[in-house]
């Protein structure tokens, strides 16, 4: 049975002081972090076993974008309960989770990415690329391979540094990167940015400065600002980026 072939079970948990409700089959909650900012993948299971949590993490959600808690997802896919909440933890550092406390939901850009995995890989891959993008490890990344390529040990090293858990976290950290097509790794093990990720710098680099950067927050796609891009439901979501893919397709410069 595939992750997404899980059947829904119904949230029955719903600790006081965490969720609100708002609106039907979905809740309001804090989305507050804890003292680590830039979390690196949980180095208790592989990157493989990670990117199957957070399909069944999305099955359960659904549409509605549902809370769920750790425990109930770590009954779903077998595992401990500290084990699953360490993947969630870094789940919602790049933006494919929302939540607190134990208790998550998916976002938007999680959701869409989730049901285009069941369609087309490849363009659920373009999608997390594009949320990778907006989060710490693709600045990270890019400044660790500004100048050449980089063997994939020294590349987790750099890439873990100070930060807590085992060392092998920066080398899972590595196989979400090449999962997001943020990097592209060669038969030699060698790491290099990907077209997406150096454009991205470039961006950055040409929107320095107060105005620049003010006006870039200011920016629209599709005629919406970037929150209220987020704020839409998981199927206006899909829709926009479905209209957005097709007018690259009609003009790629």
């Amino acid at each position: 049975m595939r992750p997404h072939d899980y059947v829904r079970r119904p949230f029955v948990s719903r600790p006081s002081g965490v969720l609100l409700r708002h609106g039907p089959g979905r809740h309001a909650m804090s989305s507050a972090s804890g003292p680590n900012s830039c979390p690196t993948p949980s180095d208790r299971t592989t990157p493989g076993r990670q990117w199957e949590i957070f399909l069944v993490a999305a099955n359960l959600s659904g549409p509605d974008l549902e809370v769920i808690s750790v425990s109930q997802l770590a009954a779903e896919v077998q595992l401990r309960n500290d084990t699953v909440g360490a993947v969630a933890g870094f789940l919602q550092a790049v933006g494919l989770l929302r939540g607190a406390r134990g208790n998550y939901a998916l976002t938007s850009a999680g959701w869409a990415i989730a049901e285009m995995h069941k369609q087309d890989e490849t363009q659920a891959r373009l999608l997390l690329q594009a949320q990778f993008l907006e989060h710490w490890p693709a600045a990270s990344t890019l400044e660790c391979l500004h100048d050449a390529p980089v063997d994939q040990k020294t590349l987790g090293r750099r890439l873990h540094k100070d930060l807590p858990g085992k060392s092998r976290r920066g080398l899972y950290l590595i196989e979400w990167l090449v999962r997001a097509l943020i990097v592209q790794r060669d038969s030699a093990m060698r790491i290099s940015p990907s077209a997406a990720l150096l454009a991205s710098g470039r961006r950055s680099a040409t929107a320095s400065g107060p105005e620049p950067q003010r006006m870039a927050e200011q920016g629209t796609l599709m005629g919406m600002t970037r929150d209220e891009l987020r704020s839409l439901p998981p199927r206006k979501y899909i829709a926009v980026l479905d209209q957005l893919a097709a007018l690259v397709a009609l003009d790629p410069a």
